[in-house]
């Protein structure tokens, strides 16, 4: 006897149509409206996307224009920064020893010229410094005394290897301040006399 075998996938009746002849094709190609009506979470996400970074980055543009503008500070005076940083630096307790003394108040005096008549103090050497005040227009013939004495005796405290006494501290810090309030008067008296 011969055995039969017998495919239990062709028994079911429910996955055959027995009245089908042909096999109808699955379009390939679908209309513009079906391919959107299939798919319209996605592409409604997607626009949504798009629109929310392009109105993030408008945003973000406008807040650095207008940003920039509102975090700065209000310009300060040179003349009352000078003085509060000659004040601060006389009333610090325990008070600096020499050298540090001399570079902040060196720093002081070079950052209120900076600011006020547009010499680039900072960068410059005490040589450099006086051959550029000597170029600049409101310093001709004035302070060039003054200041070659504050920077030669600042340099010599700053570099030298004995201490300095509370005398030439003080007479460097009465300098500082002269030139200061003197510039500062001269300044104003400029502006107020009729040219």
């Amino acid at each position: 006897m011969m055995k039969v075998f017998f495919n239990p996938i062709v028994s079911k009746s429910y996955l055959l149509e027995a009245n089908r002849q042909i096999d109808n094709t699955v379009p390939i190609f679908k209309s513009f409206s079906q391919l959107i009506e299939e798919n319209l979470f996605p592409i409604a996400t997607i626009i949504l996307l798009f629109l929310a970074s392009v109105i993030i980055y408008f945003l973000i543009r406008k807040k650095k224009k207008t940003g920039t503008t509102l975090d700065e500070p209000p310009p300060t005076d040179p003349y009352e920064d000078a003085l509060q940083n000659i004040e601060k630096l006389q009333s610090q307790r325990p008070s600096l020893s020499p050298k540090p003394y001399v570079f902040r108040l060196s720093e002081i005096l070079r950052i209120y010229v900076e600011r006020v008549f547009q010499v680039p103090a900072m960068e410059l050497t005490g040589e450099e410094f006086m051959k550029e005040i000597a170029s600049h227009a409101f310093f001709r013939n004035r302070y060039d005394k003054i200041l070659q004495e504050f920077i030669d005796q600042g340099d010599q405290i700053k570099y030298s290897k004995e201490s300095a006494d509370d005398g030439e501290m003080k007479q460097l810090l009465h300098t500082a301040l002269h030139f200061v309030k003197d510039t500062h008067a001269k300044l104003l008296a400029d502006e107020t006399s009729p040219s």
